[in-house]
């Protein structure tokens, strides 16, 4: 269902909101696993599954001309974050250094889906904007990488986005499928969406799991 609110400038979907806040969470539970691995203290895990759970959402937000972006409108947002950290804080006290006892590959599976999420939560909100199918498939791939990029940033490293090959390339991948799904075969966009977010998953997950790697220019 999509309303707009009293200024009229801003698309209120239900289901775009709770994949939205469903990716939050995902993605900030990631971000604080990455938090823990790289010895930050309890401000700076807070700080990154913060920033990396909605720094998507917000980019996506601005580029759609909506002010102020929903992660800052709605409190939720803040909410899923915290309680993401908490939960990971928790079970370090628990079980130990939890971002040592948990494989890599997991967690980069687990970030597969907040990269599902989101990316379809920007193909979504795109498409109530009505927006053109290339603006879509921008904008999702911005939703879906932008918290990875800023994460990377944060813990001083080249963001994954630019030497993954099929991070970007599986949310571009899936956008352009729910665009063509919806335009040239007439698909509900709930299930156009959910068909996209399973095909991003998918890539992303086959790539980690057999190395899948775009050519290397040397």
């Amino acid at each position: 269902m999509e309303t707009a609110d009293g200024a009229g400038n801003h698309i209120r979907d239900r289901a775009l909101t709770a994949v939205d806040l469903a990716a939050t969470f995902v993605l900030a539970t990631e971000c604080a696993l990455t938090g823990v691995r790289v010895d930050f203290d309890l401000f700076g895990i807070l700080v990154l599954a913060f920033v990396g759970s909605v720094g998507g959402g917000v980019t996506r937000d601005l580029l759609l001309g909506e002010h102020p972006p929903a992660p800052f409108r709605d409190w939720r947002y803040a909410a899923l974050a915290v309680a993401a950290t908490a939960c990971v804080l928790g079970a370090s006290i628990v079980l130990g250094r939890v971002g040592n006892l948990t494989p890599p590959v997991a967690v980069d599976i687990f970030e597969a889906v907040g990269l599902a999420l989101a990316a379809t939560a920007g193909a979504r909100k795109s498409i109530d904007y009505k927006l053109n199918g290339a603006s879509v498939v921008v904008i999702a791939t911005v939703n879906g990488c932008g918290g990875g990029i800023l994460r990377d940033v944060l813990c001083a490293k080249v963001p994954r986005v630019l030497h993954e090959d099929f991070y970007a390339t599986a949310a571009l991948a899936g956008a352009t499928l729910m665009v063509v799904l919806m335009k040239r075969f007439g698909l509900r966009k709930d299930l156009a969406g959910t068909i996209a977010g399973v095909t991003i998953f998918a890539l992303r997950t086959a790539a980690l799991l057999g190395a899948w790697r775009l050519p290397h220019l040397r």
